[in-house]
């Protein structure tokens, strides 16, 4: 009974070994799995250290980006302030039509713009009232009122220098009007003197804004434009030639939006610093992430600008902004998009080291090697596709590479000008007009014959005209492919073809003008000697019928006595009325010879244009129709404008009018009235012709648009009749059915001078 505990002791024993003292395949197992592990783990560490590396670098490469972008939508806003700088410094006058027109141009262009404005250099002529700061709680956008320090009127004695605003787009309401003087604020004073002096452009501090009740903030840009041609290198010089101020006005959110808004989201906030102000005042804008779940509130980016930006990664950069400096910092948030595939493969390596031990530690370091080289690789195309396929695809030029048989090779579009034509594979002579592809291909193969750049120009069945250049590309000394560049060259050679047709008519006006003069000595000398004549006949009738009394019948010139007495005053009748009318002709060859001013302050009479015009096209209306008809209601008012450009409109409206005409026995009808309301004269221009298509109604006032071209037609007929009529305030209508004839009809506002 005493020796059955140690015999438990000794099974149990036994049994406990044969668990935990393995043999010799179970240690080569345990040690194979525990090196597993060690390598694994390692592994594992040293992945995850490559891929926050790449985050790292891939995060700056995209902050980098951001900032590109952000700086770019400032440089361009700077550069709407040029433009509008630029507008004045050509033109000494300049609208509020085309001030409202360049500004809209320069708004569809650089979005973000708040306000473009034009403030001229004045002498005050009066007292100046205060500023017109404008108080928060209207519609829209406005600019928070000033401090009460800077509400204090600043009178200016008569003859001092004020800064009134002449020119604003868009007026807004409750902002700065027309008539508002920067220089009775400090403020703004301070920001005048500064670039008066130095000649360039200067950016104000932070601007408060409000957009819907959620303060922002912005900036003014003020500058300078002085008197073209005066000298300016001396701050006393520019002193004296100062003419005024382009300002612009850019709410800071604003460009941020519509810069980074082009950009793929990624997850990246960013601050923004005007490191030129003070501490309290340096802070710019906040933007927020589109991926990210909340936005800060307007008291938040106010209070605690930077309060997401604390552990999170950041890219600090500045740069300036004219004469100050601004700092971007970005952040990378939660949600930031990282474009790395291999993102879970540290833990994918840790559980596959556990099973494969040895095999995948030494597949992991290979990895790692080649995971380097590839991020290294595809970080370099990144860079390198982007800046290819801007300058690539944003070309207005069709661009291919071919090889010697004409196959495209690579194409920033179709040659076709379509989305269905051949592209990379496909042949580079579809899109050109059968009668020139033989030369194309001639010229093709003395480009790879001879590594000659060659060039030949074309025409499409559009009227359109193409430049087409061929440039060898070679690899080690031997052409192996050739770039194929097509430009569209059409609206130069109608420019030099409207050129050359406005130069001779200009040298046909000159010798018209000659001519007329030449024309008007015998003419008047006719005219005088057939009045005399006609005084002449009463007595010489007298005489006549005397001695064909006495002496009975009679010739005269070979016509019996009584047909030449009936005869002869219509003859001289007729030759009075030829000369008067040689007269009429010859006055209105000086009047179209006589060159045009461009101004639109005269008072026109429209019914003398008409009659004038009409007069003029007297060889083609005998031409095309037998029944043209002028109907003028009198009287009418005046319009205020420019008559030879109004007599430019009428003739090419009435020679569209009679070229549409099928035969003869159509009719051209041209009215003119007044409106029921006393505020316009209408102009209706009505034939009978072929009528507008309808697949081509919508082009009739392009340029360089015609179906005439076999007639020499240019297309810039009725465009530049439309634009002349915008110019005097008026509108232009067609109405027209095919087939059925077409009704023009141009509104003229009447003359507010009376």
């Amino acid at each position: 009974m005493h020796e059955t505990p140690p015999r438990r002791l000794r099974g149990w024993r036994e049994a406990l070994q044969s668990v935990w003292l393995p043999n010799a395949d179970q240690t080569v197992a345990f040690l194979v799995i525990l090196a597993g592990l060690l390598l694994s783990l390692s592994a594992f560490v040293a992945i995850r250290g490559e891929l926050n590396e790449h985050q790292r670098m891939e995060f700056e490469w995209v902050a980098h980006n951001r900032n590109n972008a952000l700086k770019k939508g400032i440089e361009n806003g700077l550069d709407a302030v040029n433009s509008v700088a630029n507008l004045f410094d050509v033109s000494e006058r300049v609208s509020s039509d085309s001030f409202r027109r360049y500004a809209s141009a320069l708004f569809e262009r650089y979005p973000g713009i708040h306000t473009l404005e034009w403030v001229p250099r004045a002498m005050t002529v009066g007292s100046a009232g205060h500023p017109a700061q404008v108080q928060p709680g209207g519609a829209g956008d406005r600019l928070i009122t000033q401090s009460a320090a800077d509400r204090t009127p600043m009178p200016a004695a008569a003859g001092e220098v004020r800064f009134p605003i002449k020119h604003i787009y868009p007026a807004r309401t409750g902002e700065q009007s027309v008539g508002f003087d920067y220089g009775s604020s400090p403020t703004y004073l301070d920001l005048i003197e500064r670039a008066w002096l130095s000649g360039r452009a200067v950016v104000s501090g932070r601007v408060k804004l409000l957009k819907e009740d959620d303060p922002q903030y912005g900036f003014q840009v003020f500058q300078p434009v002085y008197r073209h041609g005066t000298p300016i290198a001396t701050a006393e010089q520019r002193r004296l030639a100062l003419r005024g101020f382009a300002v612009g006005v850019f709410r800071i959110a604003d460009l941020a939006n519509a810069s980074i808004s082009i950009l793929e989201p990624r997850g990246v906030e960013f601050l923004i610093r005007d490191e030129s102000a003070p501490a309290s005042e340096g802070f710019l804008d906040f933007y927020a992430s589109r991926l990210s779940p909340h936005t800060p509130s307007a008291a938040d980016r106010q209070a605690t600008p930077d309060w997401d930006l604390e552990d999170a990664p950041r890219v600090t950069e500045t740069f300036a902004v004219a004469d100050r400096r601004w700092s971007i910092t970005c952040s990378a948030t939660r949600q930031f998009r990282s474009a790395e595939g291999f993102r879970y493969g540290d833990w994918i390596v840790l559980i596959g080291g556990l099973m494969l031990t040895i095999l995948m530690a030494l597949f992991i370091m290979h990895n790692r090697a080649a995971m380097r080289v590839r991020l290294r690789i595809e970080q370099e195309l990144r860079e390198s596709e982007q800046k290819l396929r801007v300058l690539f695809h944003q070309s207005p030029d069709i661009i291919m590479t071919v090889d010697p048989e004409g196959r495209i090779l690579m194409s920033n579009r179709s040659p076709t000008g379509d989305d269905d034509g051949p592209t990379t594979g496909g042949c580079s002579a579809e899109g050109l007009p059968e009668r020139v592809r033989g030369r194309y291909h001639q010229a093709l193969r003395q480009v790879f014959d001879t590594g000659d750049a060659g060039e030949i120009g074309l025409a499409r069945d559009d009227a359109s005209c193409w430049d087409l250049r061929i440039v060898p590309l070679r690899v080690g000394g031997r052409v192996t492919a050739a770039m194929v560049i097509i430009t569209d060259v059409t609206e130069k050679r109608m420019l030099e073809i409207h050129a050359i047709r406005s130069a001779r008519l200009a040298s046909l006006g000159v010798l018209a003008a000659s001519v007329a003069h030449e024309i008007n000595n015998p003419n008047n000398a006719i005219a005088f000697n057939a009045s005399i004549l006609l005084r002449s006949w009463g007595d010489l009738l007298r005489v006549l019928t005397r001695f064909r009394e006495e002496y009975g019948d009679y010739t005269i010139g070979g016509v019996p006595a009584e047909q030449a007495i009936d005869g002869i005053p219509r003859l001289l009748a007729g030759i009075e009325n030829g000369s008067r009318r040689i007269h009429g002709i010859v006055g209105n060859l000086k009047h179209m010879a006589r060159p045009d001013e461009g101004e639109l302050d005269h008072r026109v009479d429209v019914a003398d244009v008409l009659q004038n015009s009409l007069s003029l096209l007297q060889s083609q209306v005998r031409k095309y129709c037998d029944d043209c008809l002028l109907d003028v209601q009198e009287p009418l008012p005046a319009v205020q404008g420019n008559a030879q450009q109004l007599e430019q409109v009428f003739i090419n409206l009435i020679l569209n009018a009679l070229q549409s005409l099928p035969n003869r026995a159509a009719k051209v009808r041209i009215s003119a009235a007044l409106e029921e309301e006393a505020e316009f004269i209408r102009v209706t221009v009505r034939d009978e012709g072929c009528g507008i298509p309808d697949a081509i109604r919508g082009r009739v006032l392009e340029s360089f648009f015609t179906t005439k071209t076999a007639n020499g037609g240019t297309g810039l007929g009725l465009s530049i009749s439309y634009r002349i009529i915008q110019n005097h305030g008026g509108r232009m209508e067609f109405n027209s059915d095919a087939g059925e004839g077409t009704e023009v009809v141009v509104r003229l506002p009447r003359s507010a001078r009376t």
